[in-house]
Parts: C-alpha cells; sequence; structure tokens
C-alpha cells in the first residue's frame, strides 16, 4: 500500500521535533508493509487548513498518489475542531484515500472499524454541510429583519435601496426626468435605477 506520512509542530513547539513522530509512522508503515510514498511536513499552528504541506497532501490525495496518510494524532492533522476534521477526513474518503492516527485507532477509516467509520465520516459530512445550509438561511434572515427595521430591504443577499430613495425615484420619474437625470439628482447608478421606475402598462 501506498502510504503518505503527515507530521507538523507549531512554530511555538520549542521542544518538538517533527522527526519523533515520523519516526513512529515509518516504523508502523514498515510493520504493515507500506510504500512510503512521500513525508508531509508543517511547522505551523494547525488551526488553519492553508498548510503548504497540508494542501499539497490533499491535491495529490486527489490524484490518487497514495492509499493511506498516516499520522501521529488529530491534534497534528488539523486543530480546527472536529467538524474539520471530519471534513477532511471525509474529502480523502471521497477521492479513495483512507486515514490512519497512531494515537486514535477507533478514528482510522482503514481495519476492522473500517465500514463503522467511513459512515461516521459519511454522516458527519452531511450533518455540517446541512448545518452550514440552515447557518446561511439563519443569517439572511437576520440580515432581512435588521433592513426592514431600518426601513431598507434586502434582495438576494444585498441590501436595496432605502424606501425613502426608491420613492425618490418614482417621483422624478413622474415629473418627466429621464434615467440620467435621475441617477444624477439621486447619486444611484444609472443600471439601479432602472430597477425601480414604475413600469406603465397599456
Amino acid at each position: 500500500m501506498r502510504v503518505a506520512l503527515y507530521a507538523r509542530v507549531s512554530t511555538g513547539d520549542k521542544d518538538q521535533e517533527p522527526e519523533n513522530q515520523l519516526l513512529v509512522l515509518r516504523r508502523e508503515a514498515e510493520r504493515a508493509g507500506d510504500v512510503v510514498y512521500r513525508e508531509y511536513v508543517d511547522q505551523e499552528s494547525g488551526r488553519k487548513s492553508g498548510r503548504k504541506a497540508f494542501q499539497e497532501m490533499m491535491r495529490d490525495a486527489q490524484k490518487r498518489k497514495f492509499d493511506l496518510v498516516r499520522v501521529w494524532d488529530l491534534s497534528r492533522f488539523s486543530r480546527e475542531g472536529i467538524e474539520k476534521v471530519f471534513e477532511h477526513t471525509a474529502y480523502l474518503e471521497q477521492c479513495g484515500v483512507a486515514f490512519w492516527s497512531y494515537s486514535e485507532p477507533l478514528l482510522n477509516t482503514m481495519g476492522p472499524m473500517r465500514e463503522l467509520m467511513k459512515a461516521m465520516v459519511a454522516w458527519a459530512a452531511g450533518y455540517y454541510s446541512q448545518r452550514l445550509s440552515e447557518n446561511v438561511r439563519a443569517g439572511l434572515a437576520r440580515k432581512q429583519q435588521k433592513a426592514a427595521e431600518k426601513g431598507e430591504k434586502y434582495v438576494h443577499g444585498r441590501r436595496a435601496l432605502a424606501l425613502d430613495i426608491v420613492a425618490q425615484i418614482q417621483q422624478l420619474q413622474a415629473q418627466g426626468l429621464s434615467v440620467r437625470k435621475i441617477s444624477a439628482a439621486t447619486k444611484v447608478p444609472v443600471g439601479t435605477v432602472h430597477k425601480y421606475l414604475v413600469r406603465e402598462t397599456v
């Protein structure tokens, strides 16, 4: 099996060396008869996904350059919270790459617990995706409420013109002013003025 070894230490971890993690991971890979494709090492905080080696590893996983990712423990893999850990492991699973943690064997997506962990990862990915959608809808509802309290309205995620500006546009239209003159008078872009003009019906 082709494996990727991932090790990480924070810049503030003066007494830690990624080599300490890699020694154990190499030993376990050798014991399992794995072929180490590459060792990915980051020396920065695990609270963000933008780590250089981490991103390279995830891109290589997408290309199926290895079959398994081995890490010392979850905190070395990511410190973004369990939601992001599940998100990352779910992504690996989608790429056909298993996940193995030396310190948390029950969270491995290979071996006897593989099917259970695959089901848990799939459930977590769906759960957090649903939660994200709910949070987006809740956020939009809050923005619409705040806009309404200010006499405004919120349309498709963008704040619409205040009601008094809309009334001014339509009043100037009734006085026979052109769109460009209305735009100049209200300081509203021509394209936006068009949206609020009263449409005459025959």
